[in-house]
């Protein structure tokens, strides 16, 4: 493993801000229930999955990332669990997923939509819904009127970051619309952001300078959020097929 963002993540439970009471909040407002079928994109080691497969015992789900050593991870922890028999595991882009189409009754999605942008996203995914199937993802939002010049400099690195009204629009214009939405609270973000800074800081004494450069990025990204937590969140988004 060289990559060092993965170096970093290595042993990371969540690769997003996130929480099981989140994930479980979210596939309540899905109405998702019974055997499904469900796919986990971008799901890293499968904090979301495991929530999902506890909270939907008849449910199969196919966990999505182009990280296999997150997908063992996980298999790991669904055996230990009990659970890895309703569980399978996909190598590959979830640009392209592999799943037929008119197969799945949800996808889920949590801090990973960036990576294909929102409306490029739902208009790859719709064929893959069985009829009444939805989706639902989490992105970062501004929730600050007025966002302090620190902050804005630092997600420039996302133009395409905006508010929740934003990404409704974006919503619509893919064809979509959005059932519910709710900003997710504080403390999901502290649950990414202390391990994340423990493994940074931990990491540093041995690091070589491109390592380095991803160890400031990550404490940069947990000190400004300590000092603007006010001005930006993750928020979730519940949609289907208009």
């Amino acid at each position: 493993m060289s990559d060092p963002i993965f170096i970093l993540h290595q042993g990371l439970l969540r690769e997003a801000p996130g929480s099981d009471a989140t994930t479980l909040r979210a596939l309540t407002l899905s109405g998702v229930s019974g055997p499904a079928r469900i796919a986990d994109m971008g799901c890293g080691p499968g904090a979301a999955t495991m929530v999902t497969l506890r909270a939907l015992p008849e449910a199969q789900v196919i966990a999505v990332d182009h990280h296999a050593p997150y997908l063992d991870t996980l298999e790991h922890r669904a055996h230990a669990a009990g659970l890895a028999r309703r569980l399978q595991t996909r190598v590959a882009d979830m640009r392209a997923p592999g799943f037929a189409n008119g197969t799945l009754d949800l996808i889920l999605c949590e801090g990973a939509m960036y990576f294909m942008g929102i409306e490029a996203g739902l208009r790859a995914w719709r064929p893959l819904l069985a009829q009444g199937g939805r989706a639902v993802f989490s992105e970062v939002v501004w929730i600050k009127r007025t966002v302090p010049e620190e902050a804005r400099l630092f997600w420039m690195e996302y133009p395409e970051m905006t508010n929740r009204d934003g990404v409704r629009r974006r919503v619509e214009a893919a064809g979509w619309r959005v059932i519910d939405d709710f900003v997710q609270p504080k403390e999901d973000w502290e649950v990414y952001l202390g391990p994340l800074g423990a493994r940074a800081d931990a990491l540093r004494p041995e690091a070589d300078e491109t390592l380095r450069g991803v160890l400031d990025g990550a404490r940069q990204e947990v000190e400004l959020f300590e000092r603007h937590s006010d001005a930006y969140a993750y928020a979730v988004f519940v949609v289907e097929p208009a």
